[in-house]
């Protein structure tokens, strides 16, 4: 200290700042190793506010705000989404959360989160019983009070089996916590005269699409559906969520088997925050009028041209290549309702310079290459040897290239023959190169090859001649 009160000792300068916002940002300025001095992550401004940007969000998302006197009833919300679920409530205000619960939270996991609610400082309470049972749900919408503003609804249980040999009892198991379960929950909301401001329902999109081995489990999804068309129509709130699969929380996750056939369909899975933004959609969606929904006398609403229901929500509709690539093996891909789906995707692949499309244009590519080889002996060496496709290469590497550097994507027509080391490219950026090239183009290159190929159009050439050898 003596040292530094004397200018012995000093700061490390220049400091280069970043936001909180910006911390991938900074970590790229790092790895071109160009820099000098400290390089720091400013997470506060000076009169101590958090600098992070959130203007984009705001205007994507309504902000959910909840009311903090009010009480929130979760049907088995001690699950893997229910604990993500729990902890967005809190963090949006709310200060009372009843749970009805079959195992009652006693799982250490599940006293863990109690304790973290609290700590957050909402109220936990905890009903141990069945959504089936009508004491049960009485007893929960009692604790909750006449402050219970909404009720979400998660319970679910899977007994999985081809149709013909699913037993009754599998057949009550998937539906009743669904049905029965948000009968009863519905009644009792209506018995105890509170005012909801949202009863949203956690659904699924099998309940839509279909799953081979759990028509038990659509079946009751589909009745969740139907179920909010029927409170809208009473002038109540209500909304369903039609999930798909989440691959970050909840059981799904856990389930490798699973993972592992939703990628190898090319699937696209939701993400956590894709479903809290999703819940938070339903909560907030505004009204409780029947404009969305089709008539009495079976007219469509002015303005529509045929059914719609703005308060059911599907998420994870969607695949990582085009349902027209012949790799792809999502069961809805042949499911007609989803033409429209068909179209906007071939759209988006046919424009090339969309960051989000470059992946589909190069698997495409790599995909007809492969059947000109299947349809004619030589026919793939024909492609990858045109003068074309060495180009083509070279731009679709120079795009994934310049998303790992963060550079604007307008400028890589003038950087094809720029040395890669002037462009940025370091051993960091080589080994996330490396692991991409593995993956789009099947066969491995080494970070010192990569490296030292020179530029982007010799990149696309040696990409050209690997391609021959795995498909020629």
């Amino acid at each position: 200290m003596e040292y530094f009160e004397n200018g012995h000792i000093k700061p490390i300068r220049p400091i280069k700042a970043f936001d909180a916002s910006s911390i991938e940002a900074a970590f790229r300025y790092m790895q071109k190793g160009q820099h000098m001095g400290k390089i720091v992550i400013s997470m506060r401004d000076e009169d101590g506010t958090v600098e992070v940007d959130t203007s984009a969000l705001a205007k994507r998302l309504k902000k959910l705000e909840l009311d903090s006197s009010a009480s929130y009833l979760l049907i088995g919300g001690f699950g893997g989404l229910g604990h993500s679920v729990a902890r967005h409530l809190v963090e949006h205000n709310a200060r009372r959360l009843i749970f009805l619960s079959r195992k009652g939270g006693e799982r250490p996991e599940d006293v863990d989160l109690v304790r973290e609610l609290e700590s957050m400082g909402c109220e936990v309470g905890i009903v141990k019983g069945s959504v089936v049972s009508a004491d049960d749900v009485a007893r929960a919408v009692k604790l909750a009070g006449p402050a219970l503003k909404g009720i979400l609804q998660l319970s679910m249980v899977l007994r999985d089996e081809a149709f013909p040999r699913m037993r009754l009892e599998d057949w009550e198991a998937a539906v009743a916590p669904k049905v029965r379960g948000t009968w009863l929950l519905h009644e009792a909301a209506l018995a105890a005269g509170v005012d909801l401001d949202f009863f949203v329902l956690f659904s699924s999109l099998s309940g839509i699409l279909g799953q081979p081995g759990q028509a038990n489990y659509c079946a009751a999804n589909t009745f969740l559906d139907a179920f909010v068309q029927y409170r809208i129509n009473l002038g109540l709130p209500a909304a369903a969520v039609d999930i798909g699969v989440v691959g970050d929380i909840g059981a799904a996750s856990l389930d490798k088997g699973l993972m592992k056939r939703v990628k190898q369909a090319k699937a696209q899975m939701v993400t956590e925050l894709e479903l809290l933004e999703t819940i938070s959609a339903a909560i907030t969606i505004n009204g409780t009028n029947t404009t969305g929904v089709i008539t009495s006398n079976g007219s469509a609403p002015s303005g529509t041209a045929g059914f719609v229901e703005k308060r059911q929500f599907m998420i994870g509709v969607g695949t990582s290549i085009p349902l027209s690539h012949p790799e792809n093996r999502a069961f809805f891909r042949k499911d007609r309702r989803l033409a429209i789906y068909h179209n906007a995707t071939n759209l988006s692949s046919s424009q090339g310079d969309q960051g989000s499309s470059n992946a589909d244009a190069l698997q495409a590519f790599i995909a007809k290459v492969r059947s000109a080889g299947v349809a004619e002996e030589g026919g793939a060496n024909a492609v990858l040897r045109e003068d074309e496709t060495a180009a083509f290469l070279s731009r679709e590497i120079g795009r994934k290239l310049f998303t790992f550097l963060l550079r604007n994507i307008e400028d890589l027509d003038a950087c094809l023959g720029v040395p890669l080391s002037q462009l940025g490219v370091d051993s960091l950026v080589g080994v996330e190169m490396r692991n991409w090239w593995r993956q789009a183009f099947g066969f491995d290159i080494t970070v010192l090859e990569l490296l030292g190929m020179g530029n982007l159009e010799l990149l696309g050439k040696h990409a050209a001649e690997g391609l021959e050898r795995v498909l020629g």
